[in-house]
C-alpha cells in the first residue's frame, strides 16, 4: 500500500534524512539515491523536491543557520541577562552548535563550497544581532571599541578559523573576545568549559 504524506512533511524527511546521511557518511559519499532508499521512496520523489543534490545541501545548510538565527535574536532581546551575560550566552551558543553538530561542521572542510557557504551565513547572522549589542555596549562604556563591525568582522572569521584549526577551548575564545573588545579579563568565563 502506497504511503501518501503531506509535501512539506516529506520534504523535511528527505532534509532530515539527508542531513544524518550527510554528517555519518559525508557530502560526496551520499547519493540522493541512498536518502530516498532510508526513507522508503523512489529517487524520483526526492528529485522531484530537489532537483540536484546540491540543493539539498543548501536546505540542510539553511535549516541549521535558520536554527542559529533564530537562537541569537532571542539572546540578544532577553531582557534578564546584561550585555556580558548576553555574550557569554551567544559564545556559549556558538560552542553548543559547534560540538552538536560536529558532524556537521565536519564534512564541509572536504567541500569548500558548503563550508563557505556555512561560515558566510553564520558570519552574517552574527553581525546582524551582534552589531547592535556591540553598540550598546560601547554606549555603556563596557567595551571600548572603534569601527564596531570592523572588530566584528574579525572575531567571527578569526574565531572560527581558531575553531577549524583544533582551538577549542571556550575560555581561549572569551580571553581573545575581552581582549579585542576592550574588556576587562574574566568577564565572559562564567558558564564556559574546555571541551
Amino acid at each position: 500500500m502506497r504511503i501518501t504524506k503531506d509535501p512539506e512533511t516529506r520534504r523535511q524527511e528527505i532534509i532530515d534524512e539527508a542531513r544524518t546521511l550527510f554528517e555519518s557518511k559525508g557530502i560526496s559519499k551520499t547519493s540522493m539515491a541512498e536518502i530516498a532508499d532510508k526513507i522508503g521512496v523512489a529517487k524520483g520523489l526526492v528529485y522531484y523536491y530537489f532537483s540536484s543534490k546540491e540543493e539539498l545541501v543548501d536546505e540542510v545548510v539553511e535549516q541549521f543557520i535558520q536554527g542559529l538565527d533564530e537562537s541569537l535574536k532571542d539572546i540578544v532581546l532577553q531582557d534578564d541577562l546584561d550585555f556580558y551575560g548576553k555574550l557569554t550566552a551567544i559564545l556559549v551558543l556558538y560552542f553548543n552548535a559547534f560540538q552538536n553538530d560536529q558532524d556537521l561542521m565536519k564534512f564541509t572542510p572536504a567541500d569548500p563550497g558548503v563550508f563557505n557557504l556555512i561560515r558566510e551565513r553564520l558570519s552574517a547572522i552574527a553581525l546582524f544581532h551582534v552589531k547592535a549589542l556591540l553598540q550598546a555596549g560601547m554606549s555603556q562604556n563596557l567595551i571600548r571599541i572603534d569601527y564596531p563591525e570592523y572588530v566584528l568582522k574579525i572575531l567571527i572569521t578569526g574565531l572560527g578559523d581558531l575553531y577549524i584549526e583544533g582551538i577549542r577551548d571556550p575560555k581561549v575564545h572569551a580571553s581573545l573576545i575581552e581582549q579585542m573588545l576592550g574588556m576587562q579579563k574574566g568577564q565572559l568565563e562564567f558558564g564556559l568549559q574546555s571541551r
